[in-house]
């Protein structure tokens, strides 16, 4: 926890914020009546709307939540939540606004592009930025600045998801290839993760193909991918933005195992899919999904990462609560504390306890609704993944690999 003089720094943090010479430094814990400013950037509109207005919605009930006792410090919490239509450069755009706006921390971005090209602006500013969703290997060591990391995620890296689709590629269990193709969207999301894959394949990589999701036609990339006749198909893509290549496979003599990222088993399936694989992120649907669903009603399902964006507001929240200090700074110095380790557990909602416990000088141990958000040095989790399969039109989860699958490298 920050010391009282810490605090006294924050009083000089507040009055320079005030002449706009400090960005990542705003707000109070006096219980003064000034509002602590947070931001989002998500796609609320395009292709990637459907995730990110959930996201959205997950966002605005964590600040609810954090209101409803009373705010950081007794003050309350107010979010500004903008559009980067799932690019990069109008997230940058938005990240400015978020600036004028005096925040000290904002959930986002969605995709990698985005994230990795706001990380070193907001470490530059000593804001604090956490993601719901983009897993980009790139980002570990992301938006560094003056001895402290302000750029966290609370959904694991690629590396851990590639390490789950090679798996399903090498393990007579389930395809058990020689070779393979990797077939993935064209963006830093996608670069990633075939790279990641390459690394953790004992598979023979005989194709690694990008795609456009606008395509007109698909019939050339297809082509591209089958041309050395491989034993299976890696597909990295995200929720959206698979359909269009997916269907042109299904139109096709082509017939392999597909093995599908996270996130594409949702809503109603087509027929094709029978067979297919994912390497799922495990929900666990823990008590706190539960209980973060009940509290929207309007949402039937949550849409991939959004329970994910709760925890990162909520965990923003948690860490200047615990620092006593409504700043960046303060909140890239706590947030890994108030994550994991051996704090009192509080959960979704439980932000009056927070307070309760941090009055108490007690530390606490964040267990969120995506799962128990233990972040690494990195500020990253090392969440566990399902191995999933399509049949008739049903998902089935066949095998859990937990933590210590990844923390072993892969071995168990």
């Amino acid at each position: 926890m920050y010391s009282d003089s810490r605090r006294g720094v924050l009083k000089k943090c507040i009055a320079a914020g005030s002449l706009g010479l400090s960005s990542g430094c705003l707000g109070t814990l006096g219980g003064s009546g000034d509002t602590v400013q947070f931001g989002a950037v998500l796609p609320l509109s395009g292709a990637l709307a459907p995730l990110g207005q959930h996201g959205k919605r997950m966002v605005e009930q964590a600040a609810s939540d954090v209101n409803a006792a009373g705010g950081i410090g007794g003050n309350d919490v107010e979010v500004t939540i903008l559009d980067t239509e799932a690019n990069a450069e109008t997230a940058v755009e938005q990240y400015g606004t978020l600036v004028d706006r005096g925040v000290i921390g904002f959930v986002g971005g969605l995709v990698s592009d985005a994230s990795l090209a706001l990380a070193p602006e907001a470490a530059s500013d000593e804001i604090m930025e956490v993601s719901p969703a983009s897993t980009a290997p790139q980002l570990s060591t992301a938006g560094q600045a003056n001895g402290r990391k302000f750029f966290a995620r609370t959904v694991p890296s690629d590396g851990t998801q590639a390490a789950v689709m090679a798996k399903v590629v090498d393990d007579p269990l389930y395809v058990g290839a020689d070779s393979v193709a990797l077939l993935s969207i064209d963006n830093s999301f996608g670069a990633g993760l075939a790279d990641a894959q390459r690394e953790a394949l004992d598979a023979e990589v005989v194709a690694d193909i990008r795609y456009d999701p606008s395509s007109e036609s698909f019939d050339d990339t297809l082509a591209d991918v089958f041309q050395n006749d491989p034993d299976a198909v890696t597909f990295t893509s995200v929720s959206g933005q698979e359909r269009g290549i997916l269907d042109a496979y299904s139109q096709s003599e082509y017939d392999v195992p597909w093995v599908l990222s996270a996130g594409m088993f949702g809503g109603d399936l087509p027929s094709y899919y029978d067979g297919f694989y994912s390497a799922s992120l495990s929900s666990a649907r823990t008590q706190a999904y539960f209980e973060l669903v009940r509290r929207l009603p309007d949402i039937d399902q949550p849409r991939a990462y959004s329970v994910n964006a709760y925890d990162a507001l909520f965990l923003m929240a948690c860490a200047a609560e615990q620092a006593g200090e409504a700043s960046g700074p303060a909140i890239a110095e706590t947030i890994q504390s108030v994550s994991g380790g051996s704090g009192h557990t509080v959960s979704v909602g439980d932000f009056g306890r927070v307070r309760s416990l941090t009055e108490a000088g007690r530390a606490v141990n964040y267990q969120g609704a995506s799962g128990s958000v233990d972040l690494t040095a990195d500020l990253e989790p090392l969440s566990s993944y399902l191995i999933e399969q399509v049949n008739n039109g049903s998902v089935e989860s066949l095998e859990l690999l937990q933590r210590q699958f990844f923390a072993s490298g892969g071995n168990q």
